[in-house]
């Protein structure tokens, strides 16, 4: 689906759905919660708890896919 699909998509809706479609869009398209820089002081996850595995999003789901 097209940004333009998923944003027209919202035409229509009350806004409440409007504000849960908006989240989506900002997530699934824009990646917004993925890929930003943590300050000098800051501490990656995976630092924190090196004995944890972390599996990516994309690689969980690729058995379903």
């Amino acid at each position: 689906m097209s940004e333009q699909d998923f944003l027209s998509s919202l035409k229509g809706l009350d806004f409440a759905s409007q504000v849960g479609v908006g989240h989506f869009y900002h997530v699934f398209h824009e990646g917004c919660l993925t890929n930003f820089e943590i300050a000098e002081h800051g501490v990656e996850a995976s630092e924190l708890y090196p004995e944890v595995k972390y599996t990516r999003m994309d690689e969980y789901l690729q058995p379903y896919v």
